[in-house]
């Protein structure tokens, strides 16, 4: 099952074509790599895909629904998340905290609710607490529940704004150069987290990185932008021996 599919997909700013007539598709359960050169349009696409910026010409599908042009709550709504290069956890708040945000996407109480701490809001609250560990449990992050987040160590960080992501409950997650600014240990750990979120919650992984022993060693498949279009796609080994990539993303002649 395809369960994110984007036809002839365009930016343009201006005279800039930041992405070029990209044509991708993802499989429910896969581990699917997108790489190129600094500049590629790699993290445009991924504003793209999760509306945060509208598409200049193309269509995105998520599980076969259209989802170009509606807002990025609409999509996270319909089952997209998505993470930043640059980490947005709430640093003064705590990890559990943190990620309740996540959860509370989908509670049913409203402002007044709140406001007045009905019966409604406190259940919900809870429900919401106690997921929240449930989760925390589950990614191994459960020791940090109530450390601050911006207290925690760099990669560490990394797995709590990954875990919240995963709180809206999405079947899909986006992830935009997760292992950035990370050491060999650390981003070996985020790789095998990675595996892990996708077997235990069963959620398919799109991911950005530049560390490519990540993206090896992780992704059953790859597609390869370059200056805003889809230069080659395959398997890992495939795509570690193909003359056009090894010349564009490595700088390397043919």
């Amino acid at each position: 099952m395809t369960i994110l599919e984007t036809k002839q997909v365009c930016m343009y700013f201006g005279g800039l074509k930041a992405v070029e007539q990209v044509d991708m598709q993802v499989e429910k359960g896969e581990i699917f790599g997108v790489i190129g050169p600094n500049g590629a349009g790699k993290t445009t696409f991924f504003n793209v895909c999760s509306g945060n910026y509208a598409a200049t010409h193309g269509d995105v599908f998520l599980k076969g629904e259209a989802i170009t042009g509606i807002r990025p709550e609409q999509i996270a709504a319909k089952g997209m998340a998505r993470t930043f290069q640059n980490i947005k956890l709430f640093n003064n708040m705590t990890v559990l905290d943190n990620i309740k945000i996540g959860f509370h996407m989908h509670t049913k109480t409203q402002l007044w609710d709140a406001i007045f701490h009905t019966r409604a809001y406190r259940a919900d609250e809870e429900s919401v607490e106690r997921q929240g560990m449930e989760l925390l449990e589950m990614v191994g992050l459960s020791e940090y529940a109530l450390t601050k987040a911006g207290n925690l160590a760099y990669g560490t960080q990394r797995k709590v704004e990954i875990a919240r992501a995963l709180a809206t409950r999405p079947k899909l997650i986006l992830l935009d150069e997760p292992a950035a600014g990370m050491n060999e240990e650390e981003s070996d750990k985020l790789s095998e987290f990675i595996r892990e979120i996708r077997e235990k919650k069963d959620v398919t992984v799109v991911i950005i990185d530049h560390h490519m022993d990540v993206i090896m060693a992780i992704c059953d498949q790859i597609s390869v932008l370059n200056f805003g279009t889809l230069l080659a796609e395959g398997k890992p080994d495939e795509i570690q021996n193909n003359p056009e990539v090894i010349s564009a993303y490595l700088g390397v002649d043919e």
